[in-house]
């Protein structure tokens, strides 16, 4: 019977066993990568973001409290180093490589998200369509990081509002703003891709 993640990292800090934080580095090395690469769309870069993630994990568990999920805390670092990837990139180009954002573009405020339409794709379709080619990819690319990482986070990982708000560092109506907007985005990029039953443009 595999072990809760806590309880891994109670038995790790307990014995020092090795194989107790190699079950976590496996239970969460694909979760992270995927995430890294959706954030970043870069292979070379999201495999340096795992093992960074882990690095930091092994030298900071003695520090984790449980005030947030083991999954939240581990997620909470790979986005921070996808961050600051994406920062230092900006700063070696010169120039803003993702669209500029806006109060309205971003819904970055605390303000209650309006409801999403019915027409045109939902979440549940755009993961489809990301198992089936790089469209997603190139879509990710062009969202604001804001938007992008709850999106990612959301729709894609499976985490709730409140652990994302805890990963990213803000309230969860801002978390459900960036996702409403962030989905709009999408919907906006990946329309093309759709046909009007909702079938992906490829499957036909």
């Amino acid at each position: 019977m595999d072990l809760e993640d806590e309880a891994l990292v109670d038995r790790y800090r307990q014995t020092g066993d090795a194989s107790f934080f190699k079950s976590l580095v496996r239970r969460y090395q694909n979760r992270i990568y995927n995430s890294a690469y959706r954030m970043l769309g870069n292979k070379e870069e999201a495999e340096e973001v795992v093992q960074d993630t882990f690095v930091k994990v092994h030298n900071g568990l003695s520090g984790f409290r449980r005030q947030a999920s083991f999954a939240a805390w581990i997620f909470r670092i790979s986005h921070n180093l996808c961050i600051d990837n994406l920062r230092s990139k900006k700063r070696q180009r010169g120039f803003l490589f993702f669209f500029p954002s806006s109060s309205s573009a971003d819904g970055d405020g605390d303000r209650p998200a309006p409801e999403l339409k019915d027409d045109g794709p939902d979440p549940q379709q755009i993961v489809d369509l990301s198992e089936q080619s790089s469209v997603v990819a190139g879509a990710l690319a062009k969202l604001p990081e804001s938007q992008r990482a709850v999106l990612v986070l959301h729709d894609m990982e499976g985490f709730s509002y409140q652990d994302i708000a805890s990963i990213v560092g803000t309230s969860i109506g801002t978390v459900r703003s960036r996702l409403h907007y962030g989905r709009l985005k999408m919907r906006e990029l990946l329309e093309p891709y759709f046909s009007p039953e909702g079938e992906t443009a490829r499957s036909r």
